[in-house]
């Protein structure tokens, strides 16, 4: 028979943990993505990811933070007239990130995706995914995933 603490090892020595832990929200899917594409973000809220990622590597987690960016552009509010992110939505508001088949949309501009790399680290959402891992995770994100 096993043996399972009822709290975390943190708790019962009474320690802190500086380190910002990260778990996506969103489901993950392991699957075999075009040549050089580690990840991707859905608008129906899922990440795949590419199944020769290590999803416990340095390389992996920062991947899946990234992508959850993306999931949380998708969520995100973006009012068109007043230029700000906001809580609730108008008239004015769209979706801060968007993209179909032909397009992509940042802050209600458009971009035709074959005038574009995507994934390019100058794009408006891809750098904003950045700095929302760096805000939140800092250069690193520790943990491993379970």
């Amino acid at each position: 028979m096993g043996f399972k603490l009822s709290k975390s090892t943190e708790t019962l020595f009474n320690q802190q943990s500086t380190e910002k832990k990260f778990t996506p929200t969103s489901p993950v899917f392991r699957k075999k993505l075009e040549p050089g594409v580690k990840g991707e973000a859905n608008k129906d809220g899922t990440i795949f990811a590419d199944e020769s990622v290590d999803l416990n590597s340095e390389e992996g987690r920062h991947m899946l933070a990234h992508e959850q960016a993306h999931i949380d552009q998708f969520n995100t509010l973006w009012d068109t007239k007043h230029r700000k992110i906001v809580k609730e939505p108008s008239e004015n508001t769209v979706a801060l990130f968007d993209y179909d088949a032909q397009n992509v949309w940042w802050k209600g501009e458009v971009t035709k995706r074959k005038d574009i790399i995507e994934g390019a680290g100058n794009l408006a959402w891809e750098k904003d995914a950045e700095e929302r891992v760096a805000a939140k995770y800092g250069k690193k994100i520790k943990n491993k995933l379970t």
